[in-house]
């Protein structure tokens, strides 16, 4: 087998796994505190891009890899609509519009659906970053979700270097620098905050 492959196959596994310490975060603590639906948005939006890519090119793993992503995400956003932190209609209406520009931008060529992937979602997550940033509490924030983040997208990055896919590889350059920063800010936050913040200020 080949090496690019075993690092595909790797990158896939952390791929599939990196999401869901997050979902089930959101669930089993019911809060979303420290994060930014936007910003998830943008990534499912990014990743159903990837899913399209994927599937066009054809790449099973990269195609497997970014429509569990899209599951996961979703069902963040759930959980984000239920507490009220962004309203039904805009991950409708975003995703709706997503797969429309996905649509034609497979149909004039595979590079044109490469930049407007990088473009829509690579900078997905600039704006938790930001917010991860603005504030000390992130109870709702998953470390084990931004370590695994860092780690998958170290994969995805080497693998794209080694098949030569540089749409692939150099997007995760940002999504190793966030990740990272998120990761670090998320586990002092939990050292220091044990309960949301609302919970706190209901207590007082």
């Amino acid at each position: 087998m080949a090496t690019s492959r075993i690092v595909g196959i790797i990158a896939t596994i952390l791929s599939v796994s990196f999401i869901w310490p997050q979902v089930f975060r959101v669930f089993i603590k019911n809060s979303t505190e420290g994060l930014v639906p936007g910003s998830f948005l943008q990534g499912c939006c990014g990743s159903l891009l990837w899913t399209i890519y994927g599937l066009s090119k054809p790449d099973p793993q990269l195609t497997f890899a970014h429509a569990n992503v899209v599951i996961a995400i979703l069902l963040i956003l759930f959980v984000c609509v239920k507490h009220k932190k962004i309203a039904l209609w805009v991950p409708v209406l975003a995703m709706s519009a997503t797969l429309v520009i996905g649509l034609i931008a497979i149909n004039y060529s595979l590079a044109v659906m490469g930049w407007v992937t990088i473009a829509i979602g690579t900078p997905a997550i600039i704006p938790q970053v930001v917010g991860v940033y603005r504030t000390e509490h992130l109870y709702g924030v998953s470390t084990t979700m931004n370590a695994l983040l860092f780690a998958c997208c170290i994969g995805w990055f080497t693998y794209g270097a080694m098949i030569g896919d540089w749409f692939v590889a150099l997007p995760n350059i940002i999504g190793m620098s966030g990740a990272l920063y998120i990761w670090v800010r998320a586990a002092k936050s939990h050292e220091k905050f044990t309960v949301p913040d609302e919970l706190e200020v209901k207590t007082i």
